[in-house]
């Protein structure tokens, strides 16, 4: 399905959009410690992928503010109470002062919440982290390194060292089915984020033996298709 910018706001208007609450799972007790909020769309009736709905609605700065501060507050609003929130916000929503209000006054009401931050894999975007970083310091709201290791991403090291969260792209799991020894790659910055009391997170867990490499490298907490029996959708 080809979208445009008009039926991203048709969408956005008749309100055909939902989320999906990912767990995030404990590895040492299996309990769930959080959740991750995923967008999801239908337009006509079909359901949209996100990918292309996020990819069409990144091509207009301000199309993309206002869909993302309506699909936050409507992530906030249906929350799962008592559990952290991990929600995806990209730096290009937040590069003016109004935008930055905008989020800091949203997230300070919030308890618990963690923002994983999605950066767009080209140079452009490396000072538009930066200053994400800064003012989410300033008003002491926690961030994750979100895809760590996702392939065709620039590695950001000033965001490595920083975030309190580090979440590891499924490339990981993949790579190493076809490649055992990039078992090490894992465990070093596992052990890296230990040390630097950081809490670590793989994704794409979907087989018994991803849980098995998770437990054998020392990650704090899993999420993936594994626990799907446990994800929770609500439609507005």
């Amino acid at each position: 399905m080809e979208l445009t910018k008009k039926s991203i706001v048709n969408i956005m208007a008749t309100g055909t959009y939902g989320v999906c609450y990912e767990p995030i799972i404990s590895v040492n007790n299996m309990e769930i410690i959080g959740y991750e909020a995923l967008s999801r769309f239908k337009y006509k009736g079909d359901v949209v992928s996100p990918t292309d709905f996020f990819k069409t609605v990144h091509s207009d700065e301000n199309i993309f503010f206002y869909v993302e501060s309506i699909l936050k507050e409507f992530q906030l609003k249906n929350r799962v109470p008592n559990k952290t929130l991990f929600l995806n916000l990209d730096p290009d929503v937040s590069v003016d002062e109004m935008q930055v209000e905008f989020w800091v006054e949203l997230f300070q009401k919030q308890k618990d919440i963690v923002i994983e931050i999605i950066e767009n894999s080209d140079e452009e975007c490396v000072d538009d982290i930066e200053n994400f970083m800064e003012w989410l310091d300033m008003y002491k709201l926690p961030y994750a390194y979100d895809d760590f290791g996702k392939p065709y991403t620039l590695f950001f090291a000033s965001l490595l060292h920083k975030s309190k969260f580090i979440k590891f792209d499924i490339n990981f799991l993949q790579t190493i089915e076809k490649e055992p020894y990039y078992i090490e790659v894992l465990r070093g910055v596992v052990k890296f984020a230990k040390l630097k009391g950081k809490i670590t997170i793989l994704e794409g867990v979907e087989r018994d033996k991803d849980l098995e490499i998770a437990k054998e490298v020392g990650v704090d907490c899993i999420q993936g298709y594994i626990f799907k029996h446990k994800f929770i959708s609500i439609w507005n």
